[in-house]
């Protein structure tokens, strides 16, 4: 291996499924085309798109049932290093039809199984196994019905207790619990331009105003780096050291699912790489811009990013 180990952890992961449709209406049967089956969750797809990347993973997946079994089937064809925890539920579905007469995207999001106390022990018994000095654990998607932020910050304690950092993106209360709290901090807490908006309660626009909002998180102690996505506008970079935009537009995106993803995919492998912050923001933005010109819930192509990591414009916001 070429770089520090990384374990991706998914609470809450799902089987996309992905269908055209001409046209949505209520009422009446809509007759899809052929769908598309994918792993997803957010920590799976992070792992997913480090393979894609070269790289390596590890994905720690709570999982139950018969859409379970449907989900590691899977990232066993994708020669992805799984290790599952039984929930004790059926593994959520979720589906996205893409509407072929507009081009608009509809996604029906489930919420998951409840989240138990046997799920709770084997997870960190699985995770007493897999953290070492140096991993990168990454905490990516929503988070399962039953579960707060106190597990977010266990897992951090893990972490700490091991020697390894840990990187969160996930969204909702957890989010704002995590950007509330001080003291020990996050290695690194993504968020994108809405959840930046919902969480600081702030009217931010400018690339700058948030940076200065991560600026305000990094110096309250909740986390050392702070990313956040804002789109195609690219995304913002702040240390104690620094505050950065990095850009790479694209004129004609076909979706825009998996780009955030794939973001934290390249950022992480690039971190594991012992490459700078700026350099894995870079990283991450050209592999997001790759997986914009993916159609459906493909994620980020080795060589489409290899490709625009050379296109990506590094800014220095005051």
């Amino acid at each position: 291996m070429d770089h520090q180990p990384v374990v991706t952890i998914t609470l809450n992961p799902a089987v996309d499924i992905a269908a055209d449709v001409e046209t949505v209406r209520p009422d009446v049967k809509l007759r899809c085309k052929a769908p598309q089956f994918d792993p997803g969750g957010g920590g799976i797809n992070v792992a997913r798109a480090i393979t894609k990347l070269g790289g390596r993973a590890r994905a720690l997946i709570a999982v139950g049932g018969a859409t379970g079994d449907m989900l590691a089937t899977m990232l066993a064809g994708e020669a992805i290093d799984t290790i599952a925890v039984d929930t004790g539920g059926q593994t959520r579905q979720s589906f996205t039809a893409r509407e072929t007469s507009s081009g608009h995207l509809y996604r029906f999001v489930l919420p998951g199984p409840e989240w138990t106390r046997a799920a709770d022990d084997a997870l960190f018994e699985a995770l007493a196994t897999l953290l070492a000095p140096g991993t990168l654990a990454v905490l990516s998607g929503s988070l399962p019905p039953g579960a707060g932020a106190e597990i977010v910050e266990r897992i951090e304690a893990a972490c700490e207790k091991a020697g390894a950092a840990l990187v969160a993106d996930t969204s909702g209360p957890v989010l704002t619990a995590l950007c509330a709290r001080s003291g020990q901090p996050l290695h690194l807490l993504r968020m994108d331009r809405d959840e930046a908006l919902t969480v600081s309660g702030r009217t931010l626009s400018t690339p700058s105003d948030f940076a200065a909002y991560g600026a305000e998180l990094v110096s309250a102690g909740v986390a050392d780096h702070i990313v956040i996505g804002l789109g195609a506008r690219g995304s913002v970079g702040v240390s104690a050291a620094e505050k950065i935009l990095c850009s790479r537009p694209v004129e004609k995106p076909l979706s825009a699912v998996g780009a955030g993803d794939s973001f934290v995919g390249a950022m992480v492998l690039a971190l594991a790489r012992g490459l700078a912050f700026e350099t894995a923001i870079a990283h991450g933005t050209a592999a997001a811009a790759s997986a914009v010109v993916t159609p459906g819930t493909a994620l980020c192509e080795r060589a489409t990013t290899e490709a625009f990591i050379a296109e990506v414009e590094t800014t220095r916001l005051a």
